[in-house]
């Protein structure tokens, strides 16, 4: 669906270098609880307790696709999630604490009754492109038109004058206060330096329940859903 954030007008900008970078772990397991998140949180910041005060840190599964040919994740109560084997734990980190990250390596996080053994890591450099998509973005507002509101406001706090933007799929994240409604956000025809800072220190709240996180969007030809992870 179209919305007024949607224009067709790009902005040309000279690239900078960025400040964060993703740390990939290598996983080992056979199903995580499809609403893994808050437990996959509370198990790494155990783990690595500093990464609760780190502002920009952020933690997340990279499950590929969600669906193809027609399947989809169950999403119903007492859901599972298969992993697939090329699935990561990625940890979204300020440079300076990509060494610290690298403890998580060897551990086994228990998700729920479901073990998840952290292999070796890989540092990923955040590379800018021009389409950026995230799977949640925390909504407050219940409302298309002011939850894109709020997200043109956080670009713009992020210099980004005149984001190009599109909100999709409603979800829900369990938590003890009760779920929190999510949205994935499409972000469009990002100069360089508007994509770094956009990934580097995300939107809104609930980084480390996954939220806020963006990557560079692939549309594969086949399926229009298929860069969400």
């Amino acid at each position: 669906m179209r919305s007024r954030y949607w224009n067709d007008d790009a902005e040309d900008a000279e690239g900078v270098a960025c400040t964060a970078a993703d740390l990939s772990f290598a996983l080992a397991g056979r199903v995580i609880p499809f609403d893994y998140a808050l437990a996959l949180s509370l198990a790494a910041t155990r783990l690595l307790p500093w990464l609760a005060s780190v502002r920009a840190a952020g933690l997340r599964l990279a499950l590929g696709a969600e669906s193809a040919n027609g399947w989809q994740r169950d999403d119903s109560d007492g859901a599972l999630i298969y992993l697939p084997q090329r699935a990561r734990l990625v940890l979204r980190l300020p440079l300076e604490r990509i060494d610290d990250g690298r403890a998580l390596a060897g551990s086994t996080l228990w998700i729920a009754d479901c073990p998840l053994r952290i292999g070796s890591p890989t540092v990923v450099a955040l590379s800018p492109t021009e389409t950026l998509y995230a799977r949640h973005v925390i909504d407050e507002t219940r409302d298309e038109n002011l939850f894109l509101d709020r997200v043109a406001q956080a670009m713009h706090a992020l210099g980004s004058a005149r984001p190009k933007l599109m909100c999709g799929r409603s979800r829900q994240i369990g938590t003890p206060g009760g779920a929190l409604t999510t949205r994935s956000v499409m972000v469009a025809s990002l100069a360089p330096r508007e994509s770094l800072a956009v990934m580097a220190n995300g939107i809104g709240t609930g980084r480390l329940l996954g939220c806020g996180l963006f990557v560079p969007y692939k549309r594969p030809a086949s399926n229009a859903r298929g860069a969400e992870d």
